[in-house]
């Protein structure tokens, strides 16, 4: 849903400001990323991932380097829905004059959650070995998300043969991706009963690895400019009444009045920004480049929605008047 500022009104200064640093943020890291990817300097992590398994000719060695492929396009696609992401966030606040009631929150949490993800894969200060270990758990969880999901399809939405078909090609997916994972020498560590995959293990080096990861803390440790914003913005994701009853300023049982809180507007903006920093500077890194004016520019554009958000709790104003 969007809104519009009634005739005569126009939108929030910081809403205009959010769509024109949003927009400049997104080319920024669609022009950074592919420049990093196409120049990669000596010695870069990316260059040891390539000599590291290119050359190994021991067991597992030709299984890694199809695991560490697979661990660089899960990345890729990962920036690539932030991108996205980030951009239609740009769009919904003023991109047309209107803005988001409510879907800016969950915009911003995807492109928070892609971040860290691709943080987590792109790290420089990790071994190659750790690197396609990671890779293979975000590699296994999506095969037993998808698996999940597929499962609880109900069959009465779907033809016998159509329904067995798709768990088929779960049961496939799942079982290339462990034969991928063993071939490469890893091995499924077990929980204290033994009786479920609790992690995935590389014995030399050692290598261990929690087949979970722990979004939530990863964003609070990696996006520390914006400490809560993950889970407020679950509020909205999930539908919870204390994270949409601020968009109602009436009393409940009494005619709606919407609009959009411009405070959440802003912290939902300014979190988005210092994500796409986080993706700018791992991938800057990994390719052995010092991305420090690119993610500058991230804190400069952050710096001025800031700025509009004190100048707003301050004045009390949070609100805009609005119609749909």
């Amino acid at each position: 849903m969007t809104v519009r500022p009634p005739h005569g009104f126009e939108l929030p200064e910081l809403v205009s400001v959010a769509n024109h640093v949003l927009t400049d943020e997104a080319a920024d890291l669609a022009a950074a990323l592919d420049r990093f990817s196409r120049l990669p300097r000596p010695f870069c992590a990316w260059e040891q991932d390539d000599k590291a398994w290119s050359s190994l000719v021991t067991t597992g060695g030709e299984g890694r380097a199809r695991l560490l492929r697979y661990t660089r396009h899960q990345a890729a696609l990962t920036y690539i829905n932030a991108y996205d992401h980030l951009l239609t966030l740009a769009r919904v606040l003023g991109g047309d004059g209107a803005m988001s009631l409510l879907s800016h929150s969950s915009l911003s949490r995807v492109v928070c959650e892609a971040a860290v993800r691709v943080a987590w894969l792109m790290d420089r200060g990790i071994g190659s070995e750790e690197r396609v270990v990671r890779g293979a758990v975000a590699l296994f969880l999506s095969a037993q998300e998808r698996y999940k999901a597929v499962r609880r399809l109900p069959s009465a939405s779907f033809p016998p043969s159509v329904l067995k078909q798709l768990v088929a090609s779960c049961d496939d997916e799942r079982e290339k991706v462990e034969e991928l994972i063993t071939g490469a020498g890893l091995v499924f560590g077990y929980s204290r009963n033994g009786k479920n995959k609790a992690r995935l293990e590389l014995e030399s080096p050692p290598v261990s690895v929690p087949l979970k990861l722990e979004i939530t803390e990863m964003t609070a440790k990696l996006l520390p400019d914006s400490p809560s914003w993950y889970n407020i913005g679950s509020s909205v994701v999930h539908s919870y009444y204390w994270g949409l009853r601020d968009v109602d300023s009436a009393s409940p049982g009494g005619r709606m009045a919407l609009a959009p809180n411009v405070l959440d507007v802003g912290a939902a903006v300014e979190s988005a920004i210092s994500a796409s920093g986080l993706i700018i500077d791992r991938v800057g890194r990994y390719y052995g480049h010092d991305p420090s004016v690119e993610v500058q520019r991230t804190r400069d554009r952050r710096q001025q929605v800031d700025v509009l958000m004190i100048r707003a709790a301050k004045s009390g104003w949070a609100y805009v008047p609005t119609e749909a």
